[in-house]
C-alpha cells in the first residue's frame, strides 16, 4: 500500500513539474543521433510577456526573486519584450543567464 502510494505521489510530482509548456530536446554526445541512443531532455517554457516575478524566478537558472521583480519592472516599461534577448537590460543579467536559459525563454 506505501508503494503505492508512494508511486501515485511521484507521478502527480512530475505531471504537476512538466505541465508547463513542455518541449522535449534530443541530446547526445555523438553527431549522428539515432531513435535508441537519443535521450529526451524536458524543458519548461517560461513566457516573459506573461510569467509573474515568482514564475520566472523558479523557472530560469541564475535568476532570483529580485531580478525576476526586476525582468516584470523592465516587461511593464516596454509594454511587453519583443525580443528575449531585451532581459539583458536588467541589471544582474548578461549574457550567460542568456545563454543558459536560452531554450527555456519564449515570448
Amino acid at each position: 500500500m506505501k508503494t503505492l502510494l508512494t508511486l501515485s505521489l511521484v507521478k502527480l510530482l512530475c505531471f504537476a513539474v512538466f505541465s508547463v509548456q513542455p518541449n522535449a530536446v534530443f541530446a547526445n554526445s555523438k553527431s549522428s543521433m539515432n531513435a535508441s541512443s537519443a535521450k529526451a531532455i524536458v524543458v519548461a517554457k517560461v513566457n516573459i510577456n506573461s510569467a509573474t516575478a515568482e514564475q520566472i524566478a523558479n523557472g530560469l537558472t541564475g535568476v532570483g526573486l529580485k531580478k525576476a521583480i526586476a525582468i516584470v519592472k523592465l516587461r511593464k516599461q516596454l509594454g511587453g519584450f519583443k525580443r528575449v534577448e531585451q532581459i539583458l537590460d536588467v541589471k544582474g543579467i548578461g549574457p550567460a543567464i542568456l545563454n543558459q536559459n536560452k531554450q527555456r525563454l519564449t515570448l
